[in-house]
């Protein structure tokens, strides 16, 4: 199962440096990071080489943070492929909770990174589709 953490911080000045820090101090790479804000506070989801690690270095940097699963699927760097990805979810009853996604090779493909409610659902309705779920070991070298 892969991972991504989930930190939640006080929406103020030097927030996002003090999550790279406590990472880049223990040699974590980051993969991928997003950020949303309500307000007073927020939440940092991001995706590290080494999610147990990150989980670590996080607490004991004083974070409050999660460790939560999740789904990477790749998909073609196109209009549309994004939309035709979640018509297959949603006509599967899965709810995605959380999404946010990155272009991998331009015009190619593009890695969203997703969690859900049902993950064997998940996994079963983008089977046999031209999306394509990524191996944990590949998600970490992403």
């Amino acid at each position: 199962m892969a991972y991504h953490l989930s930190v939640f911080v006080v929406n103020e000045p030097g927030k996002l440096e003090k999550i790279t820090r406590a990472l880049t101090e223990r040699g974590l790479n980051i993969r991928a990071l997003a950020m949303a804000s309500t307000g007073e506070f927020g939440v940092v989801r991001v995706l590290v080489n080494d999610p147990d690690r990150g989980l670590e270095a996080l607490r004991e940097s004083r974070f409050t943070v999660t460790r939560r699963r999740i789904l990477v699927a790749l998909i073609e760097d196109r209009p549309g492929a994004m939309h035709e990805l979640l018509v297959t979810l949603a006509s599967a009853k899965v709810n995605v909770e959380d999404c946010y996604g990155f272009v991998i090779e331009e015009g190619k493909k593009a890695a969203i990174v997703f969690e859900v409610e049902k993950f064997p659902e998940a996994e079963k309705a983008l089977a046999g589709t031209t999306v394509r779920l990524i191996s944990d070991a590949e998600i970490y070298r992403l």
